[in-house]
């Protein structure tokens, strides 16, 4: 963005459709966490659709939108039956591929008895989900396999916010907000001055190093360095989908122990999926480096970013149920900093995807 974008209807020169259905389908989102996926049926808002995700016989994930097409009971509420999911209304039974294979009251199937199924893979620590053109599926979801790869620790969690999803990506592509939302969390003040941002085909990077400082007090126990400790770092940025950004502490110790490591990476990843119209599920996680951590540590670790991000949910509820209530709406003035490059390129590669499809802001 140069500065020279016409000014929108809307008031904002990139707009971020937030009040409204900015989701585009024809992408990867992720669905759940991989453990909540069992052979009992899980019932999910996505993009404003009800799902139900479950597993088959021999493990393997599968979704359908959840509604039976004969009285519009959730198949959710139903039960798995080898490869099958039940209604639990009046037993019919559905393949993966939506299709009614069995009504117990007749002896005939019924015609166009199907409902919509949608494509799912199962990659690193989550289900992803495709939930546009089932033939228009041209890559496979991001590639995440150091979630469960046993040198690396992986930790995560899981929110549902009453606010849009692209406030939470822009929120977590401009991480300069640290050092003030997160001043007594975080205490990472140093990170007052916007990264380098640019793009990698069509990955969002920002990249920015800073001189010795203590570590965040959130991130120490998982590298095992006193949080009084002055260490080198850099910050690496990267979001290769709407759906899943990463933001890396390389961390270097000048002055390490005897025989003790002097090299970390904490990983961070920020999942937004939309949920129902104004709320989002919001996956996150934390990799160290590092082959084990001990429960305490995983327990203080986790304990410590949810208190961080606490604020981040506090802050973003109130600003959509704000704007939403505001007769201005995104009738208003919005203003844009150097820190908000990588956001750009967040809307830049929304509005580009919405147009695609048909459907721009």
């Amino acid at each position: 963005m140069d500065g020279n974008e016409p000014i929108t209807r809307n008031g904002q020169r990139i707009p971020n459709g937030m009040l409204q259905d900015n989701y585009p389908r024809n992408m990867w989102w992720v669905a759940a966490h991989s453990r909540e996926v069992t052979s009992k049926p899980l019932a999910r808002w996505i993009l404003e659709t009800p799902v139900v995700l479950y597993r088959l016989e021999d493990g393997t994930p599968a979704a359908l939108y959840d509604r039976c097409p004969h009285r519009w009971a959730p198949l959710s509420e139903g039960h798995v039956d080898g490869d099958k999911i039940v209604c639990p209304y009046h037993g019919m039974e559905f393949n993966t591929e939506g299709l009614c294979t069995k009504a117990p009251t007749q002896h005939m199937k019924p015609k166009r008895a199907e409902t919509p199924s949608f494509a799912v893979r199962e990659a690193g620590a989550f289900i992803w989900i495709w939930m546009g053109d089932q033939d228009s599926i041209d890559c496979d979801p991001p590639e995440v396999d150091y979630q469960v790869d046993p040198n690396w620790s992986f930790l995560d969690g899981y929110y549902e916010v009453a606010a849009n999803w692209v406030l939470i990506r822009e929120n977590v592509m401009d991480l300069t907000h640290i050092a003030f939302l997160h001043k007594n969390t975080f205490k990472q003040n140093d990170w007052v001055t916007p990264p380098d941002h640019y793009m990698e085909g069509d990955t969002v990077c920002y990249e920015q190093d800073f001189d010795l400082a203590p570590l965040s007090p959130l991130f120490c126990a998982g590298m095992g360095l006193p949080e009084d400790k002055p260490v080198k770092r850099t910050q690496k940025g990267r979001m290769p989908s709407l759906s899943i950004s990463f933001s890396d502490w390389v961390v270097h110790d000048p002055m390490p122990e005897p025989d003790a490591r002097a090299d970390f990476v904490m990983r961070g990843c920020h999942i937004v999926t939309p949920s129902v119209r104004g709320k989002t599920h919001y996956f996150w996680g934390a990799a160290f480096d590092v082959p084990s951590i001990t429960d305490d540590v995983v327990e203080k670790t986790k304990a410590s970013i949810v208190a961080a991000f606490d604020e981040d949910r506090h802050l973003l509820e109130i600003m959509q149920k704000q704007i939403s209530k505001d007769p201005r709406r995104l009738d208003f003035l919005e203003v844009t900093l150097g820190a908000d490059g990588a956001g750009i390129f967040v809307r830049q590669i929304l509005n580009k995807k919405l147009k695609a499809e048909g459907r721009p802001l």
